[in-house]
């Protein structure tokens, strides 16, 4: 791959030899650090929308969302059915889908989420051998349906929807919960969106968990997810809660391009910029965090104390799988923090893993991200 699809830095060739250098270390390194991951858990449907069929060319589907919108908008004032056809069903939610990928990297993950009760529902138990589950309420059920620019997820949650802090607490028990909040090096809390006590949650771990422990190094990686239906008190507590974390370690917090402008329209009070940087120079200045992230589909962004650094992922026309890109950079993005790396080197390896995820369908492993950088 050209170095040109992975930053604009100059010195390129010395951050791929640290990132060959840290890949090949890997397996020592990983198999000493412990994640901690909460608090969603879905089973994800991904489907392609039925436009028309004919005798000749068979099934067409519609390509994009706006063709597919027109379409609806068409219909106004009238009852109207679609057909969709599953490619297929498969564990889901931003948390699975990304200690999913972290574990196939060779990280012990301890899962807070929604997997079934009073069992594990069947879509999570093929979930990879070092995650493991601690389930408090039953799973979400997800229609994602996915168009070349981009997707419709449709949600049922009603349980989910019903759980707080105490229905963790609960379920999963307090002396579990410190075991495996305490040791964790990371811990990953994302898709805060979807989950509507998310703050509840966040909000007990801090008071019951961290309060109190032993200060030991630890990261913190947040990631809100769409939060367009959320309200604005909502998501200022949010970010109050999330500068509460930086008190107990390191914080970062990935968005894509619509929730940073979410964001910005929050905190600023003011329609978002057109430019990412500037948008993300606001942001940082505003948010109490140590690394904030901004990425999609043509750039990915990173600020921290050190400066502001940029990677540049492939683009990929048709990609075998959209759904669970983001959480796989997410993932990425972590693996460079857990091997010791800067927030530049992880941004090159969250997009590869991203890229990879994309073309393959599979969250790639160690071996498959040394081949894709090189010896």
């Amino acid at each position: 791959m050209p170095h040109q699809n992975w930053s604009t830095h100059p010195d390129m060739d010395s951050k791929l030899t640290q990132i060959q250098q840290a890949l090949q270390n890997a397996p020592t390194l990983l198999a000493q650090k412990k994640v901690a991951a909460g608090f969603d858990g879905f089973i994800d449907s991904i489907v392609k929308v039925v436009n028309y069929k004919t005798d000749g060319a068979g099934t067409v589907f519609f390509k994009t969302i706006n063709e597919f919108g027109s379409y609806i908008s068409s219909k106004g004032g009238s009852g109207f059915s679609l057909e969709s056809e599953e490619l297929v069903q498969k564990l889901g939610g931003n948390m699975p889908i990304m200690a999913n990928a972290l574990a196939g990297m060779g990280v012990g993950v301890n899962c807070v989420g929604a997997f079934g009760v009073p069992a594990i529902a069947p879509a999570f138990t093929g979930m990879h051998a070092n995650c493991m589950l601690h389930s408090y309420t039953n799973p979400g059920f997800t229609t994602a349906m996915e168009f070349a620019d981009g997707k419709i997820m449709l949600a049922q949650m009603t349980d989910l929807n019903h759980a707080d802090w105490h229905t963790i607490r609960q379920t999963v028990g307090p002396d579990k919960l410190k075991a495996v909040f305490t040791a964790a090096d990371l811990i990953c809390l994302v898709n805060w969106s979807e989950l509507d006590h998310s703050n509840s949650m966040w909000q007990g771990l801090l008071d019951d968990i961290l309060r109190g422990q032993a200060a030991t190094p630890k990261q913190f990686f947040f990631d809100l997810s769409d939060c367009s239906k959320r309200s604005k008190e909502a998501i200022t507590s949010a970010i109050k809660l999330i500068a509460q974390f930086g008190a107990h370690g390191q914080v970062t917090l990935s968005l894509n391009r619509n929730e940073a402008n979410i964001l910005y329209q929050t905190l600023a009070n003011d329609e978002p910029l057109a430019d990412i940087q500037a948008i993300g120079n606001k942001l940082f200045a505003g948010l109490k965090v140590d690394t904030l992230i901004i990425h999609h589909s043509k750039i990915s962004i990173a600020w921290d104390n050190s400066g502001t650094c940029t990677a540049l992922p492939a683009y990929i026309a048709q990609p075998l799988i959209a759904t669970g890109a983001g959480d796989n950079f997410n993932a990425g993005y972590c693996l460079g923090k857990l091997l010791g790396l800067d927030a530049e080197a992880s941004l090159i390896i969250a997009n590869t893993t991203s890229n990879i995820y994309m073309r393959t369908g599979q969250s790639p492993n160690i071996p498959a991200l040394v081949a894709r950088f090189g010896n």
